[in-house]
């Protein structure tokens, strides 16, 4: 008989393992928390280590913009050689005489000249999808997968050391910035062939690697100690939201799929909350008179808040109203 589902919302900060697949962590996360509804918010290859953000319950709303946000690395590339996949997991199908110039000052200079927008061509091997099927599976089958590039976003990138045949480089980018394609362009641009030996990811959606925690302390934690290590929905969603408090004649409307004016200040996606309790992230859109509010997602209503909707009617673009209910802890033992 299955195990009742907990009803726990929130973000776990995960230190993921090397060797496990994102959905490894989710899985397992998803079983010790009690819950069906689990999402992560940013694949991790199975060879990279670190920060995994893992949403439950009504925080699965959230992954899209945690996806979004920023994310760090810290990442060992190895000059010499690269390989199909661009990282340490795949044979070597190029070898080439190590760059004349491996220095700090030389390589910094190279990475200087890509911070901001720049088109990137990704890995042959990845997750991205035709058709339905993923890159990786091609590639198994022994395709050839040439994607054209994508315009992505180079925050900072800096080189912590640089020796022998590697250097040790420390990088912030944007969604859908591939660490690996940086080491195979980074290895061409120095007239060698390079590929990534380690990546960690060490900061996502406003969660440090020092706030994260392992699988293995999450097993031995016993149930309450696994609830303490969930973020709530609300402080995970203001690491990369701003709020927008308004009030309930102005959740009403919303929840009449009307779209009330925007406040001019604000920035183009924000988390309406009403005293407290959590609304909606929305988005501004020009309206016939201006900017307007429009639902994105929508949470389940608190009690408060349901006895503002009208006899009959339904809400509009939001999450259907569920009785409140308390996590039940002995649902996560196990």
């Amino acid at each position: 008989m299955a195990r009742p589902d907990s009803g726990v919302s929130g973000v776990l900060c995960i230190d993921k393992p090397l060797g496990w697949t994102s959905r490894d962590v989710v899985n397992k996360v998803g079983w010790l928390l009690g819950t069906r509804s689990a999402g992560h918010a940013g694949t991790l290859d199975p060879q990279a280590s670190g920060v995994l953000l893992v949403a439950l319950g009504e925080a699965t709303k959230l992954v899209r913009f945690l996806q979004d946000a920023r994310k760090s690395y810290e990442t060992e590339i190895l000059f010499g050689s690269a390989t199909l996949s661009d990282d340490a997991d795949s044979p070597v199908v190029l070898t080439a005489p190590l760059p004349t110039d491996l220095t700090t000052e030389r390589v910094q200079q190279v990475l200087d000249g890509w911070v901001g927008w720049l088109e990137q061509i990704p890995p042959q091997v990845s997750a991205l999808q035709t058709d339905g099927v993923r890159d990786y599976d091609r590639v198994r089958r022994g395709e050839t997968v040439l994607r054209p590039p994508r315009r992505v976003w180079l925050e900072a990138a800096t080189v912590l050391e640089c020796h022998a045949d590697r250097c040790r480089l420390q990088l912030t980018c944007g969604a859908g910035f591939y660490v690996r394609s940086l080491a195979r362009d980074l290895g061409t641009a120095l007239g060698s062939a390079a590929h990534v030996l380690t990546l960690r990811r060490v900061d996502a959606g406003g969660f440090a690697v020092q706030e994260a925690v392992a699988i293995q302390t999450l097993i031995d934690l016993d149930a309450a100690g696994r609830l303490r290590a969930v973020v709530p929905v609300r402080d995970a969603a203001l690491r990369v939201l701003p709020e927008l408090p308004i009030d309930a004649a102005t959740t009403l409307l919303l929840r009449q799929g009307k779209h009330p004016p925007w406040p001019a200040e604000l920035a183009p996606t924000a988390l309406a909350s009403c005293d407290g309790e959590l609304i909606a992230m929305v988005e501004r859109v020009q309206g016939e008179t201006g900017p307007v509010l429009k639902v994105v997602r929508g949470f389940t209503s608190p009690p408060m808040l349901r006895q503002l909707r009208p006899e009959g009617e339904l809400d509009a673009g939001l999450a259907p109203a569920q009785q409140p209910f308390e996590v039940d802890a002995g649902a996560l033992e196990g």
